[in-house]
């Protein structure tokens, strides 16, 4: 039976299914407009990181951002470049276009998700925080020249200053539970290096001091391990690149990358950085 005008019901049955398509389709509409693919903002600005947020799984970055409403939005992408900062971290996607950029201060690590032969596990990375470490230990405590020691990735001709916003990965594949990372390969393309071409660079990673004073103690060790000390290190949980466990060990190959738990409601390096704000133009 038709619809006439004096069924009311049945036109006010019509204008509710009229109001929630044009509700639903105006929020896909806001949706598109405030990220992009895997969650990236679309609108050029600086965007507040949410504290402890960033991951690196051997594949992608993960991270927490929020909007000028505050709202918290996630992203997960391949397409992350990194700069360091030397008072702020944030998210900046720049005027004209391009892939956002990671301000990072060189105290600020990255949370590596890795798995070894027992399962998941974190490592910190601190891709520019090794200068202040070198500075401590071979100046004298007096920090005096900053050393950041980036390296190119394989196939790469060079490297980048940290000033300089680019492709940023950890120094090694192969690290283990009590390790730190610190400094980066620096590449020109979002792709993961190909770990087995890589040299062993000093300082990449650091592992509990064995002396009563603790902290952390610098060492030069490869990419790769062998024999017994293998038994005790990772990688990363997911990409062409993860750790693939022994047989029989309760650790196994990543497949898939999450971020447990919440993100902290604190701000990472919150010196008056708002968000969504013109971005300040420096690199």
């Amino acid at each position: 039976m038709k619809c006439n005008c004096a069924m009311a019901p049945c036109v006010q049955y019509r204008n509710m299914r009229t109001f929630i398509a044009v509700v639903a389709a105006a929020s896909l509409v806001f949706a598109s407009a405030c990220s992009g693919g895997g969650g990236a903002p679309t609108q050029p600005g600086q965007y507040t990181v949410q504290k402890d947020s960033v991951h690196f799984d051997g594949e992608r970055y993960q991270l927490y951002y929020s909007d000028a409403s505050g709202a918290i939005h996630r992203m997960e992408t391949r397409n992350l470049k990194m700069v360091r900062d030397p008072d702020n971290t944030f998210l900046e996607v720049p005027q004209g276009g391009g892939d956002p950029i990671l301000h990072m201060r060189e105290d600020e690590p990255i949370t590596v998700d890795g798995r070894d032969h027992e399962g998941a596990f974190s490592s910190p990375w601190f891709p520019f925080f090794l200068g202040t470490l070198v500075g401590n230990t071979f100046g004298g405590g007096r920090g005096q020249g900053t050393v950041i020691i980036n390296n190119p990735a394989p196939g790469e001709s060079g490297t980048y200053s940290p000033n300089t916003p680019t492709y940023r990965y950890p120094p090694t594949g192969t690290f283990g539970r009590d390790d730190s990372l610190h400094g980066s390969l620096d590449s020109s393309r979002p792709q993961t290096p190909d770990y087995s071409k890589v040299q062993p660079a000093p300082y990449a990673t650091a592992g509990k001091s064995s002396g009563t004073g603790g902290g952390v103690a610098a060492s030069n060790k490869a990419p790769s391990v062998s024999g017994s000390a293998a038994s005790n290190k990772g990688g990363f949980s997911s990409g062409s690149q993860a750790y693939s466990a022994p047989p029989g060990s309760s650790g196994s190959k990543g497949g898939g990358s999450t971020i447990t738990g919440k993100p902290s409601s604190g701000i990472s390096g919150s010196k008056g950085i708002g968000s969504s704000r013109a971005p300040s133009g420096r690199r």
